[in-house]
């Protein structure tokens, strides 16, 4: 959708159409609430899902079972994903926009590879990750209720659905409390690591090292393939950095305020993820790991014996911190492409009372209902990661561009050019990886491009020929508008 015609579609209801004081003289804008601790549980909460209570065990098997090889790729992948970071820092401090990599593409690659990205978000990619983050946030809620056994489908599913609601009626009501949410999730999965690493202290004090005996000794010859797969999984563990790119605009002091938040952030990762791992190799041998799809839960009934449901109440509340950043962030993108009109502009549109995006939130809710509803929702993550990461790639070549077309530009947070060139690297390796291990569901992904693509071009041909649509989309967007009191942004805030 052009920009001329998505701000002539229709007329939007003016202040003077709202309800008596329901906003006063307060201009209604997205807020800069987010501060240096905020800052901080976005990013930590966001790359801290459930993975390092779970499985932690892709690395170690890409290894050959090589205890102090798994170590040093869990290093080397936490550097790589810090150099992305770094990447799409320089990038914010470039564009100075929410949106994350949808404004990056948006404004170097143009408009239809915009569209593309915010049309994916929309319809795939806030749907996908909330239906599974809200899954398993029920399922490990649920399942300690019937002695570990796995939940009736149906009750999981009917919780979900309660989880997800709760998260959009928080992110609805206030950012603020969106953000305060945000930083508790994050301190309850700090300390459900905590226990698991001082627990580990402990074990490790009563000489419990037998596992790291011989430690770059693999268990079985390295393979080329396997080794492959270990950086993916390290990778992806380690991803989630860009979300709090995503809004910018809603950051106190963003460029002191991000670099400071990103690095900190990464340095507690990665020493979280050290000593986590260290921690399960006290109580577990390579092969147990190796061996057991819920890692952190088989540590947990080894060492703290009945309290071990607590480890299953961390790893919920560490899935419902993921979704909340998910959700906060993520329909930050649909609200930016909307206000540059790649989306219907209403999608950009404000409470005017809580000050929040609240159409972009409601909007994908039945998508959502939809996954939920569908017994194999998993199968979509697959290819969803292989769109994100052609889309993270394509940003990180924006940088090597930008310093060639636009030399004197001012960069408040420039990289080293290395750091860009390595993320390329990196990016590059994950999709050839991704594309010889799973070429179905790369197919896939490349199906919903495509589909993206033809139907940009079909909303540029109705939006240059409005005809009789233009008189019902007036409509809908008006009728919209005064059922969520939403109106458009009235101050700049990048």
């Amino acid at each position: 959708m052009s920009k001329q015609a998505s701000r002539t579609a229709y007329e939007p209801v003016g202040r003077g159409d709202q309800p008596d004081g329901a906003a006063g003289d307060e201009k209604v804008v997205l807020k800069p609430v987010v501060g240096m601790f905020g800052s901080i549980a976005f990013i930590v909460g966001s790359i801290i899902g459930t993975g390092i209570f779970l499985s932690p065990t892709g690395v170690l098997e890409g290894v050959s079972g090589s205890v102090g090889w798994s170590l040093v790729f869990w290093v080397i992948c936490a550097a790589l994903s810090t150099c992305g970071a770094y990447c799409y820092l320089e990038l914010a401090s470039i564009f100075k926009k929410s949106g994350g990599d949808f404004t990056f593409m948006d404004e170097i690659y143009g408009p239809m590879v915009g569209y593309v990205r915010v049309w994916i978000m929309f319809f795939m990619g806030c749907p996908v990750w909330s239906a599974v983050q809200c899954i398993v946030v029920a399922t490990y809620i649920t399942t300690p209720f019937f002695q570990c056994n796995d939940p009736p489908f149906i009750a999981v599913r009917l919780l979900s659905i309660c989880v997800l609601l709760i998260t959009l009626f928080i992110n609805c009501y206030s950012t603020m409390l969106a953000t305060r949410f945000q930083i508790i999730y994050t301190i309850a999965k700090n300390v459900g690591l905590a226990v698991i690493i001082l627990s580990g202290i402990v074990l490790l004090c009563h000489g419990k090292t037998d596992s790291f005996r011989n430690a770059f000794q693999p268990q079985e010859p390295f393979d080329v393939r396997k080794i492959s797969g270990a950086i993916y999984a390290g990778m992806f563990a380690c991803s989630g950095w860009a979300h709090l790119i995503f809004i910018v605009e809603e950051v106190k002091n963003p460029n002191k305020i991000l670099p400071i938040a990103m690095n900190i952030s990464m340095t507690l990762v990665t020493v979280l993820y050290l000593l986590a791992n260290i921690s399960y190799l006290t109580a577990m041998t390579p092969q147990e790991i190796l061996g057991s799809d819920a890692v952190a839960a088989d540590y947990a009934v080894r060492v703290l014996g009945s309290w071990s449901w607590l480890i299953w109440a961390f790893v919920a509340i560490s899935a419902a911190g993921s979704l909340n950043s998910g959700v906060y962030t993520r329909t930050r993108l649909i609200f930016a492409a909307s206000r540059e009109g790649r989306f219907p502009r209403i999608l950009s549109f404000i409470h005017i009372k809580h000050h929040t995006p609240i159409l972009p939130l409601i909007m994908p809710i039945p998508i959502t209902l939809a996954m939920l509803c569908w017994a194999n929702v998993w199968f979509l993550i697959n290819f969803m990661g292989f769109i994100e990461v052609i889309f993270q790639t394509m940003c990180y070549c924006i940088i090597p561009y930008v310093r060639w077309k636009y030399p004197e530009r001012e960069i408040p947070f420039k990289t080293n050019i290395l750091v860009s060139l390595i993320s390329i690297t990196a990016s590059s390796f994950i999709l050839i990886l991704t594309i010889i291990s799973a070429p179905i569901d790369c197919l896939i992904g490349i199906c919903f491009i495509a589909a993206a693509i033809g139907i940009y071009y079909l909303d540029l041909f109705v939006t240059s020929h409005p005809g009789t649509y233009s008189g019902v989309t007036d409509k809908i967007n008006n009728l919209l508008q005064k059922l969520f009191l939403s109106v458009p942004q009235e101050g700049k805030t990048y």
